[in-house]
């Protein structure tokens, strides 16, 4: 969309297999970015597709970064290290969070001057179905509330698929988490480096727009969050 020098904002979109969701999804970010003249580069972090999803993102103007670690986090992790936006801003391939708000979130990172901006979609209209109800009610809240009684960080939806964060600092974060725990892990990390932190309520509903099982998986995921959130705490205790 913009050569190296003019680009603003990188958008990563995390992919495995997403042929169904992918070009919607590409299509309104590329014309929200136009419609609000924000200068931006689209980017598939691939992480193996079989399917047309690579073929759909070549299409549309994309640009695919090929991540053989398997794992939401690293794909995602791919995707930022190779941006060359002044921002980095991502969300899911399943269209769930509209790319409409990339410009506001956008306006939250530049105007208010912080590193990290979370959307938060807890306080959003949910509609039924779109999010597993011990995922709402139960995993994403404790482990949000243990984030901010171990790291002080205002957090109330560690899982949020949709942030914005200042590329010229994610390398200070060290993340290694190549999977769903990476969302924790961003925050902790970036709380243990005293960035500063801002949470935006998105005024969306909320919706998984694939006809097929999420990548997430509840037990296996939550609890890895749990031992990286508690892992970090300890090792940031270690070191004072």
């Amino acid at each position: 969309m913009s050569s190296q020098k003019e680009i603003t904002l990188s958008i990563i979109i995390p992919c495995l297999n997403e042929e169904q969701s992918l070009a919607i999804c590409l299509s309104s970010a590329k014309q929200v970015c136009l419609q609000n003249h924000i200068s931006a580069e689209l980017i598939v972090a691939d992480n193996g597709s079989t399917d047309k999803s690579i073929e759909i993102a070549q299409k549309l103007g994309a640009r695919v970064v090929s991540v053989k670690q398997r794992g939401y986090g690293a794909a995602v992790h791919g995707g930022i290290l190779a941006a060359q936006g002044e921002y980095v801003a991502f969300c899911d391939a399943d269209n769930s969070y509209s790319p409409k708000y990339f410009p506001l979130l956008l306006d939250e990172i530049t105007q208010n001057g912080v590193d990290l901006v979370l959307a938060n979609r807890l306080k959003a209209n949910i509609l039924p179905g779109a999010m597993p109800f011990l995922n709402r009610y139960l995993g994403t809240p404790v482990l949000s509330a243990l984030i901010r009684f171990c790291f002080s960080l205002p957090v109330y939806d560690c899982n949020s698929g949709m942030r914005i964060l200042k590329r010229g600092k994610y390398e200070q974060l060290n993340l290694s988490c190549p999977g769903m725990a990476y969302a924790s892990e961003m925050l902790c990390a970036s709380a243990q480096e005293k960035w500063t932190y801002r949470e935006w309520t998105m005024p969306i509903f909320y919706k998984d727009n694939r006809n097929k099982p999420p990548h997430l998986r509840r037990w296996r995921d939550g609890w890895q969050h749990l031992v990286t959130i508690l892992k970090m705490f300890v090792k940031g205790k270690k070191k004072r």
